[in-house]
């Protein structure tokens, strides 16, 4: 895999070691909850992005088991997609409980 250490953010570069550090309060395996939190979604958003396989993570009956590590190199390799929607508006979730 390609590692990136910088992508851009508007004109500034950003360093990869604050994604890092981001991620690095969390858990190796987090809840919805926590997953949520760290994305800035509501859980509703976090479980329908869950549901639709937007992010990565496995379901087991009804428990999601979400790797803190492949939803940070996900954050970081989806980067430009998120920007131009490439995920399900928060707002559509109104109907998930």
């Amino acid at each position: 895999m390609l590692y990136y250490r910088f992508m851009e953010w508007g004109s500034a570069l950003v360093d990869r070691k604050y994604l890092d550090a981001l991620f690095g309060a969390y858990p190796e395996r987090m809840n919805v909850q926590q997953l949520a939190e760290a994305l800035n979604q509501s859980k509703q958003t976090t479980y329908k992005w869950l549901q639709h396989g937007v992010i990565p993570a496995y379901q087991i009956e009804k428990t999601w088991l979400i790797s803190r590590d492949e939803v940070r190199d996900w954050v970081w390799e989806n980067r430009n997609t998120l920007r131009e929607g490439g995920t399900p508006a928060p707002n559509e979730d109104q109907d998930q409980a």
